[in-house]
């Protein structure tokens, strides 16, 4: 089903409480969200398109469930993340699991898992932690 993290969004986001206590939190909240949107942007745009060529093609590829392991971060940051996936063309998230830190996905198009699950953990990944940390 789905991989585990990548080196550097875990390491990204094991560092990222440090880099963002006090001032300069406040300072790059703005920048960190306005970038975050950007990215939720286009990739709902490239999703949107891959979904328009498998109903133009009229050929259906294979659906299924995959696995997301998601890096730490607050319960409201994975429901962030949640949300932004179900938004996204072609994928749903079915349930969350904080203790795993997994995301049960629904794929219109299980043969792009890999692709998916890494434009997910590339662009939505790194500024949620940063925006949502881990409760310890």
């Amino acid at each position: 089903m789905g991989g585990g993290l990548s080196r550097g969004a875990a390491r990204f986001c094991r560092g990222s409480r440090h880099r963002t206590v006090g001032r300069s939190a406040v300072r790059l909240w703005p920048f960190i969200v306005a970038r975050l949107w950007m990215r939720f942007v286009v990739h709902c745009v490239i999703a949107g398109i891959g979904t328009a060529r498998i109903i133009l093609r009229r050929q259906t590829p294979p659906a299924g469930l995959v696995r997301l392991r998601y890096a730490p971060m607050s319960a409201t940051g994975a429901a962030i993340l949640g949300a932004m996936v179900t938004l996204s063309p072609g994928t749903s998230a079915i349930d969350i699991d904080p203790v795993r830190r997994e995301i049960l996905l629904h794929l219109l198009d299980k043969g792009a898992a890999g692709a998916t699950l890494a434009g997910i953990r590339r662009n939505f990944e790194p500024d949620l932690c940063r925006l949502f940390p881990e409760e310890t």
